[in-house]
């Protein structure tokens, strides 16, 4: 009967257990590296710390609570007015944006 030689760690030579623990080394670091840049990129997103469903939702998907005009403002157009002028017109544009108030008071 023939013998069936396996491959295992124990009867490997010591060059290939270095490659085996070299490479498993470098897989973890990177998947380590890779939860690094996860938590700091879309970590926050919610306000909260750590990483949760809403966070890749407001980062892929945007938070839309609230009119077009408020995610402008908060976003690319947030240096266009100072702060309290962007509370301004989010406030306005929340009470239902009445013609009238726009005249009188923005």
């Amino acid at each position: 009967m023939k013998e069936s030689s396996w491959l295992n760690l124990p009867s490997l030579s010591l060059p290939i257990k270095a490659l085996f623990t070299g490479y498993i080394f470098v897989v973890g670091l990177g998947l380590m590296m890779a939860g690094a840049q996860i938590m700091l990129t879309h970590g926050m997103a919610d306000g909260k710390f750590g990483l949760s469903v809403d966070d890749i939702v407001y980062s892929y998907y945007g938070n839309r609570t609230g009119s077009k005009l408020e995610s402008k403002l908060n976003g690319s157009m947030k240096d266009k007015a100072t702060p309290e002028e962007n509370l301004t017109l989010i406030k306005w544009a929340r009470t239902g944006a009445d013609e009238a108030q726009w005249k009188s008071t923005i």
